[in-house]
């Protein structure tokens, strides 16, 4: 079971569709005149981050989507301290913070919300 926790207690994910986790390095790639690829040269100075979206679908009564929604805006209110991610597919807990939620509500389907969060793993300032 996936879920994220922002200080208030934990926020079930609920039926996460999609795990996406994407790890970049900061690559300094100096390519030179007149040579093929393999003569570049490449730096890692800035180390590396990682990206974290997760789909899913969230089921229940209207006060139950309500709820789940509120939750996760109050852990993004502007002045994020971290949260713990709990990922599904991992089972390892990531200190993140909450870049993007969005949340589609199907008409004439009261009981299930679709949801995207993407977090940034690191150590909030």
């Amino acid at each position: 079971m996936a879920s994220i926790d922002g200080g208030a207690g934990a926020v079930d994910l609920g039926n996460v569709l999609t795990e996406t986790s994407a790890k970049s390095s900061n690559l300094i790639n100096f390519p030179m005149p007149l040579e093929d690829s393999s003569a570049a040269l490449l730096m890692d100075l800035f180390g590396a981050s990682r990206t974290i979206t997760v789909d899913g679908v969230i089921t229940g009564v209207v006060a139950d989507l309500r709820t789940f929604v509120e939750q996760i805006e109050t852990i993004q209110n502007g002045s994020q301290s971290g949260s713990t991610f709990i990922s599904s597919w991992t089972n390892a807990n990531k200190t993140v913070l909450i870049q993007d939620f969005t949340h589609t509500k199907t008409e004439g389907d009261e009981s299930k919300v679709r949801y995207s969060l993407t977090l940034v793993q690191g150590n909030p300032l």
